[in-house]
């Protein structure tokens, strides 16, 4: 085999793909163990960009940089079971298996959408413009347990016991 043959070789045994057998996202590291496509396993750290952080499912596709023999790290894991597809040039997603999603779309648009609930868990919460429910929105403070519509209801049906009478326009 002649000397150019040997190096593509070994080039070529540096960047693999694998499937991820197994995560470890207990250390401050996340490992994964991974069998290649040629059969080998070997469990890898796994580098992920800052302030981004996910433990991928079992057989999920990786890409694997290998520095030695039996030392490598896994820079890429995609998973085509769960990915968004249909995304517009230049729009940007965070997702998972279970179907949530924030979508940043061309115009300037971002949609938040799960399942279940969304949970906000801060002091305040300051919004500059206008806030559109479709559904009820719920004042649950304290011992209360009021909706809008009821609220709203309860003051366009108020009378003044002082002979003021109804209110003069009602709260839509």
């Amino acid at each position: 085999m002649s000397l150019m043959k040997t190096l593509l070789r070994k080039l070529a045994r540096k960047v693999l793909r694998g499937i991820v057998s197994l995560s470890y996202d207990d250390k401050g590291i996340q490992r994964l163990q991974v069998k290649t496509l040629d059969g080998d396993v070997y469990e890898l750290p796994r580098m992920q960009q800052y302030g981004l952080t996910a433990n991928p499912k079992n057989d999920a596709e990786c890409l694997v940089v290998m520095l030695d023999e039996s030392n490598g790290v896994v820079i890429a894991v995609d998973d085509r079971r769960y990915r968004l597809q249909g995304l517009a040039k230049g729009e940007v997603a965070l997702y998972d298996d279970l179907g949530s999603k924030i979508h940043l779309q061309r115009g300037g648009n971002i949609l938040l959408e799960t399942s279940t609930k969304i949970t906000l868990d801060a002091p305040d919460v300051h919004l500059t413009g206008n806030l559109t429910a479709d559904g009820e929105i719920l004042d649950l403070s304290g011992s209360n347990s009021a909706s809008m519509s009821s609220m709203r209801e309860t003051y366009n049906k108020h009378d003044h016991t002082s002979g003021v009478g109804l209110p003069s326009s009602e709260m839509k």
